[in-house]
């Protein structure tokens, strides 16, 4: 066998040994939940370079998400704001703004 060719040792075969395999569902639903955030805070930072409707975008899939993870059971998120329902509240005055803005009617 050749230096690059590597094999996984016979206990770890057909298992999954992802890291992603242990997490529960509202996990895996604030995974996704926080990248959003993470996307969100971005656009905010940067509102000037970026269109406003990427942040109505990423806050409604914030919010989505983050719900979801919520009715899942998630009590903690690694966002700033920690507490989902803080955060899909933030999310959601976020994106009721944006749509007001970009609607001209504030």
């Amino acid at each position: 066998m050749s230096g690059m060719e590597q094999r996984l040792p016979a206990a770890t075969a057909g298992r999954n040994t992802s890291h992603h395999a242990g997490l529960s569902s509202a996990e895996k639903y604030e995974r996704v939940a926080f990248t959003f955030c993470k996307m969100g805070t971005t656009g905010l930072l940067a509102w000037a370079l970026t269109p406003p409707v990427f942040v109505l975008l990423v806050a409604i899939a914030a919010v989505g998400f983050y719900g979801r993870a919520l009715s899942l059971g998630l009590t903690r998120s690694r966002c700033v704001l920690r507490k989902p329902a803080l955060i899909i509240g933030f999310w959601a005055s976020v994106g009721v703004l944006d749509a007001l803005w970009l609607l001209g009617r504030l």
